[in-house]
């Protein structure tokens, strides 16, 4: 009779070609303890079985694959089907063998057992090894990065080859979840130390909207590669926020499988460009309301704006603008009146009273305000006199 046999099925010890010559064997009683292995799982942990038969199963495997054989031990039934997993043995030294294994209970000897059948990885083994090394080694240049980075996997893929109308949809639509995303990501989007980014709905954070809308056709214009492009997402509160995210894609036979990029959080910016944008139209609204002609100078001397009044009277004459501008630029007084006189198309020339004020512009820097009034005929300037300064006389 056999040493053992197996549930379905029998098997000796010896059957060598039965279980292939490349697979290392061994059988592990319900307690855990080594009750047989082949010649060559003994030569690759470097013993022999008559060396090692009663002893602890874990003398052999790393902690992480002895524990998944104790699962199975615990979780044994006899009617399951053969189980494959990946275990680890320990060769000599402490050096790891990775194999994946062929797991079936069996009676051996009369009494409940567990054999392994597996198969060395070898060279294949040692590259997946070396990728999963360098898959800690970018995860932990991730997770200690400064920088926000993020990735969304369309477990769907995107057809590109559609218009794009349905391309944007698909993006939003197709189901999608986040991968990579690091602990600066959670701190841009403000996220709880307990919760996982990579476990949460990609549209909870990143809705759909006419901006995103906007921001994803960017992104096609712009074939998948682009750099400071806008998104208004919301934070983990629910409040929103407007990102600047460089943005790359794996498309592959025409279908979209991930976007990734890094993002930057300028919320307080884009509020502060509101804000001067906000007075600027105040201010420009105000000066719509003067009767004169007004420009607005930035603190480069280019203009900025003009109300309503300057829009009328020079809507033909951008010439005389520009005039105006130069004027202004090459006094030597910063502020006060002056005059300008500007050659009409009858022969003769056209006089103009401007004025120029200093103000502190939108960007915190010294803008001009210039007001413009032309004299008809002979009429004095309309700005205050400016009293010439006469000479001391001398006492006799």
């Amino acid at each position: 009779m056999n040493d053992f046999q197996d549930i379905a099925e029998s098997f000796a010890p010896d059957a060598g070609p039965a279980l292939g010559d490349d697979l290392l064997v061994d059988v592990i009683s319900l307690d855990g303890r080594i009750l047989w292995l082949n010649d060559l799982q003994a030569e690759r942990i470097g013993t022999y079985d008559r060396e090692i038969s009663g002893y602890d199963a874990s003398a052999f495997y790393t902690p992480e694959s002895f524990g998944e054989i104790e699962h199975l031990l615990r979780h044994r039934s006899r009617t399951e089907h053969a189980t494959t997993l990946e275990l680890t043995l320990l060769a000599p030294g402490g050096r790891p063998v990775r194999t994946l294994a062929r797991a079936r209970f069996v009676r051996f000897r009369g009494e409940m057992a567990l054999r392994l059948a597996k198969m060395d990885y070898g060279p294949v083994g040692n590259r997946y090894k070396r990728l999963e090394d360098d898959f800690r080694m970018l995860n932990s240049v991730l997770e200690t990065s400064s920088e926000a980075h993020w990735s969304i996997v369309f477990l769907e893929p995107v057809d590109t080859t559609l218009p794009r109308p349905e391309v944007v949809r698909q993006v939003f639509e197709n189901q999608s979840v986040w991968r990579f995303c690091n602990q600066a990501m959670a701190r841009v989007y403000q996220i709880p130390e307990t919760v996982d980014f990579n476990e949460q709905e990609v549209r909870l954070y990143w809705p759909r909207s006419a901006a995103n809308e906007q921001f994803v056709e960017e992104i096609i214009s712009s074939d998948y590669s682009i750099n400071d492009a806008l998104s208004v997402d919301r934070r983990h509160d629910g409040t929103l926020q407007y990102i600047l995210n460089d943005v790359r894609a794996e498309i592959v036979d025409g279908f979209l499988l991930r976007l990734w990029g890094n993002c930057r959080d300028v919320t307080a910016q884009h509020n502060a460009d509101d804000k001067r944008t906000d007075g600027f139209k105040l201010l420009i609204r105000t000066l719509d309301g003067l009767p004169d002609p007004v420009l607005l100078l930035d603190s480069t001397g280019r203009v900025a704006g003009r109300n309503q009044a300057c829009a009328a009277v020079f809507a033909e004459s951008r010439t005389l603008e520009g005039q105006i501008v130069a004027h202004c630029r090459m006094r030597r007084a910063a502020f006060g009146w002056s005059l300008l006189s500007h050659a009409n198309g009858t022969g003769g020339a056209s006089l103009y009273d401007i004025h120029c004020r200093k103000i502190a512009g939108p960007d915190g820097e010294s803008w001009s305000v210039l007001t413009i009034r032309e004299r008809s005929g002979d009429k004095p300037p309309s700005g205050p006199k400016r009293l010439a300064r006469q000479p001391m006389r001398r006492q006799a």
